[in-house]
Order: structure tokens, then C-alpha cells, then sequence
């Protein structure tokens, strides 16, 4: 793990993210709202004021710290899946992320890690046809950090479900 971030860190601070699936072109409505309420939780959680466009990039590189956990892993998928083997993936992501939780293991989601598929492919000697989907960091949580502390809020299972009576 220890060999993979110093060598993530490094490719990421000479290259832009060229990711084998395309990041959202743009937030908005509630998704914005969202996105925005949990990056002000994050970010005041651990002292960066808004707007400080300084320290939120060094915040940023978190990710290719993978938030200093001992362990971290690639998931991929085949390029002939296409957004299926996507869905696929996402379903396995979150049942690898509760089950780590019900055995007391923290564990967090990187889309950041998919951003760089020419370095993450050739470092693992991954196939050119295995696509990177995210890469999920793990390992006991250090509840006295106080980016551990914060949560987001929940919407309302009425507004993100319609309700069908017939």
C-alpha cells in the first residue's frame, strides 16, 4: 500500500485525470445541493473555510493518500460489460462496505482512483480491456479524527422514491 500511494502521489502531481469513464460535466439542482452541503461538512471539519482555495486542493490530495488507510483496492470491470458491469460494480462496492462495517472496518469509496486508469492499469498489470471503476480504501477507523466525526444528512425516503398504489 505504503509503495502504491508514493507512487499514486507522484503521477497525479504531473498529470491531468483521464478517467476510463466520464466524471459528471456538471452538478445540479438537489445533486449540487448535496454535493455542496457535504463539501462544506468535510472541509469545516477539519478547518477549511469556505472559499479557501489554498487548502481545499491539499485537501484533495487526501484521496491519493487514500486517507492514510493501510489497505486499498482497484475495482474494475470489463469493457464489454459497458454500464452494466458499472451497476455490477457498484452493487459489490456497497456490499464490500457494509460487510467491512459489520466487522468494525472503515472503509471509503474512490471515484478519485478511477481519474487515472493509465497509471493504475499498468502499476497492477491490469489488461487494457479492464476498465477502473473507483478504488475503495479501508481499515480501522480513527474515530478522534475529526473528518470521522462529521455526517452527512439524509434525504427524505419521499423524495427519492415515488410511491406506486394500484
Amino acid at each position: 500500500t505504503e509503495r502504491f500511494r508514493s507512487a499514486l502521489l507522484q503521477y497525479v502531481a504531473g498529470h491531468e485525470r483521464e478517467p476510463d469513464f466520464a466524471f459528471p460535466r456538471e452538478y445540479r439542482g438537489v445533486y449540487l445541493q448535496r454535493r455542496r452541503e457535504c463539501g462544506f461538512q468535510l472541509y469545516d471539519s477539519v478547518g477549511i473555510a469556505r472559499g479557501d482555495r489554498e487548502a481545499s486542493p491539499r485537501r484533495g490530495v487526501e484521496n491519493y493518500r487514500l486517507f492514510g488507510a493501510p489497505h486499498a483496492m482497484v475495482v474494475t470491470t470489463d469493457e464489454a460489460l459497458g454500464v452494466y458491469g458499472v451497476l455490477d460494480c457498484g452493487a459489490w462496492v456497497n456490499n464490500f462496505m457494509l460487510a467491512a462495517r459489520s466487522l468494525g472496518v472503515a472503509s471509503i469509496a474512490q471515484a478519485a482512483l478511477g481519474a487515472h486508469p493509465r497509471f493504475v492499469r499498468p502499476y497492477f498489470g491490469l489488461p487494457e480491456d479492464r476498465q477502473i471503476v473507483c478504488g475503495i480504501s479501508f481499515g480501522y477507523e480513527d474515530a478522534a479524527h475529526p473528518v470521522n466525526r462529521f455526517r452527512t444528512s439524509r434525504a427524505a425516503l419521499d423524495s427519492v422514491v415515488t410511491w406506486v398504489d394500484e
